[in-house]
């Protein structure tokens, strides 16, 4: 999804000050949407993030980050799930979601009492393809009405199916993905970030435990094996306003939740980039990249991606093949580029931008 400082001029980050701030209620209207696209941009640097701090908890607090830079900027697509490779195992999603630099999507349901994500498309990066991985029971983010202190939480499990992979004496592998979770709305009061002046928001605490888990089959004892298991723990701050149909801004943190690692606000629309009514995306990882960028497109009528950089020059163009276009990025500097998805007649099909940062 800056610098904070005092109505005196004077830079004081990590600040948090008390102020009279609205006590909102969060609804279905305020979550994401088909067809909507938003930028979201980033401050990763370490110089500045650092510093930073997500504050006191409470009421009527005052959360001022609108000085901060921006490391790089990226487009969130929300799509109809029927047009994502792997639909038939989200049944209960109405919506998808671009997953942040990496590909594959998030499948949520978003109704009148909840908002929640029904599992992922995950990238397994051993075996160089993708699965679908559907959270068991689904992974709660909000409730609605939404309100200052609620709580919740639970553990949700996704399951990795067997898949082929060959190494040594193994032919297969699968895996769980397993989560507990816990969120707290801690906290309300007004946000400014470098978009948003002075908005009300919620804001929620959110702790996560994930358990990634893998077995083996093994063609000398023809049985599955345990192999391994990565955990990793993470918090993060997410503050919600009304109107955005995304979070407003979200603040990650170390493994201790002490300090604060990156800094993602919500920047509206995207320059250029049209909301789509239809579910065709093109989506673009890792993002930023170095030395090579992969375009997947949802539908296949995809023949062309070109490249531009900001004044307009075309920089490359490649043929989609099964609507997948990989790009050697290696020469490009670093700094923000622009793409046309085009059909066999040159027709636009849809167009973004991605980052090179070497």
């Amino acid at each position: 999804m800056k610098k904070i400082y005092t109505v005196i001029g004077l830079a004081i980050l990590g600040l948090t000050s008390y102020n009279a701030g609205a006590q909102i209620t969060l609804t279905t209207a305020d979550m994401p949407s088909v067809g909507k696209i938003f930028q979201n941009n980033f401050d990763t640097l370490a110089s500045s993030v650092n510093k930073l701090s997500p504050g006191g908890k409470g009421a009527a607090i005052t959360w001022n980050y609108a000085a901060l830079p921006i490391s790089y900027e990226q487009a969130d697509s929300i799509v109809l799930p029927s047009t994502t490779p792997y639909a038939s195992q989200f049944g209960a999603a109405n919506l998808a979601d671009t997953t942040f630099g990496t590909p594959g999507y998030t499948y949520f349901n978003n109704s009148s009492s909840s908002f929640t994500a029904i599992g992922a498309e995950e990238y397994i990066s051993t075996a160089g393809i993708m699965v679908g991985a559907v959270f068991t029971p689904s992974y709660l983010q909000l409730n609605f009405p939404g309100h200052y202190l609620d709580i919740n939480g639970g553990t949700s499990r996704g399951i990795i199916p067997p898949i082929n992979y060959v190494y040594l004496t193994i032919d297969s592998i699968k895996g769980t993905i397993t989560v507990m979770y816990t969120d707290t709305t801690d906290s309300y009061g007004t946000l400014s970030t470098p978009f948003l002046s002075s908005v009300s928001t919620l804001r929620q605490k959110h702790s996560e435990v994930d358990i990634d888990s893998i077995w083996g089959y093994s063609t000398s004892v023809h049985a599955w094996g345990f192999l391994q298991a990565q955990k990793t723990k993470t918090y993060s701050y997410r503050w919600y306003a009304n109107g955005l149909g995304d979070m407003a801004a979200t603040m990650t943190m170390d493994s201790t939740n002490s300090k604060v690692k990156s800094f993602e606000w919500y920047a509206g629309k995207p320059n250029g980039i049209n909301e789509v009514s239809q579910a065709h995306h093109t989506l673009v990882y890792p993002n930023p990249a170095s030395t090579q960028v992969t375009f997947r497109f949802s539908a296949q009528n995809a023949q062309y991606i070109s490249v531009y950089d900001l004044t307009g020059r075309e920089i490359t163009k490649a043929e989609m093949l099964n609507g997948t276009s990989v790009l050697n990025t290696s020469s490009f500097s670093n700094g923000l580029y622009l793409f046309r998805l085009l059909d066999k007649s040159g027709n636009v099909l849809d167009n973004g931008k991605f980052t090179i940062q070497q």
